[in-house]
């Protein structure tokens, strides 16, 4: 009896979809730069401005990651083309991130050790 009720237990469990997967490992990203901001503001008492672009970089991943997934699955709406739209855009939105983000962290960091 002990048993049966142990494997009902079990086979009511559901894992998580890659979507929601997807959207806590961008979380998890998040979570680390928002850490690394305080951590510098705590120990060097400088503020970071400029770098608010590189939060584009966590999301366009993940779009990027789910755009290739669906296509893959077959279940994209739009097809290949609007997958390749998607990934463009998020592609677009990494470089346009990383330009404006990068350097303001660079000069941050230079700044607050000098």
């Amino acid at each position: 009896m002990a048993d049966s009720e142990h494997n009902q237990e079990q086979s009511s469990y559901t894992p998580a979809s890659f979507e929601k997967r997807t959207a806590a490992w961008m979380g998890i990203a998040y979570v680390l730069m928002l850490l690394f901001l305080i951590t510098f503001y705590i120990f060097t008492g400088k503020e970071m401005p400029g770098t608010f672009p590189l939060f584009l970089l966590p999301v366009a991943v993940a779009g990027i990651v789910l755009a290739i997934y669906r296509q893959s699955k077959g279940t994209a709406p739009g097809g290949i083309v609007l997958t390749v739209i998607i990934v463009a855009l998020c592609l677009a939105a990494m470089v346009f991130g990383l330009l404006l983000g990068a350097p303001a962290v660079v000069h941050a960091i230079q700044t607050a050790y000098d």
